[in-house]
């Protein structure tokens, strides 16, 4: 019997107006246990009727990280960055409010960027590329350390509750209008 063992690497660079890029940060990932559940709901047909909702599809930013806090049972970011953050002057990002899923409940309302699908790409038959992209006008002037993918609604709900699938706290870096952040976070299965 074949099993899974789902593992990432992100990847954070920076890109420079000049098309300079600069390598910031490149590291394993931890995998969560959203991941697994929501694989089991996919699996055992529970959960969403809608393969959508099992995308990942979303992903969130924050500023709290750190690297002696985190592991399989995280469900959620330490500090994530608020909607403020996120939507400077300029901003091209899509974000959703939602109530994202922790543990048997539901956090409070946070800020999500949504992943465009175009960013979405197959690597290999057994891996996929989240390439998440922070303008130059977003996040401005903000201290940041933590990202995590989310799950699009795995539990089907009828509000949209995306959970947790991946996370990494990384080198900590202060975001500024000189440079867009992109983020290659890779999962294989």
């Amino acid at each position: 019997m074949d099993t899974l063992q789902p593992k990432g690497n992100l990847e954070i660079w920076k890109l420079y107006e000049d098309g300079t890029e600069e390598l910031h940060f490149c590291e394993h990932n931890v995998i969560t246990s959203g991941m697994g559940i929501g694989l089991a709901y996919l699996f055992t047909g529970s959960g969403a009727g809608n393969l959508s909702n099992f995308q990942v599809l979303n992903f969130q930013i924050g500023s709290g990280g750190t690297t002696t806090d985190y592991g399989v049972s995280t469900y959620e970011l330490k500090t994530p960055v608020s909607r403020a953050d996120y939507l400077t002057t300029g901003s091209e990002l899509l974000v959703e409010d939602l109530y994202t899923i922790k543990g048997t409940s539901l956090a409070a309302s946070s800020t999500l960027v949504r992943i465009p699908f175009s960013n979405i790409q197959k690597v290999t038959d057994s891996s996929v590329r989240f390439n998440l992209v922070i303008d130059s006008y977003s996040l401005l002037d903000k201290e940041i350390n933590e990202v995590g993918l989310f799950m699009r609604n795995p539990r089907g709900n009828p509000q949209t509750n995306p959970m947790l699938v991946a996370y990494r706290p990384f080198t900590s870096l202060t975001k500024t209008s000189t440079f867009t952040l992109i983020l290659k976070w890779t999962i294989s299965f």
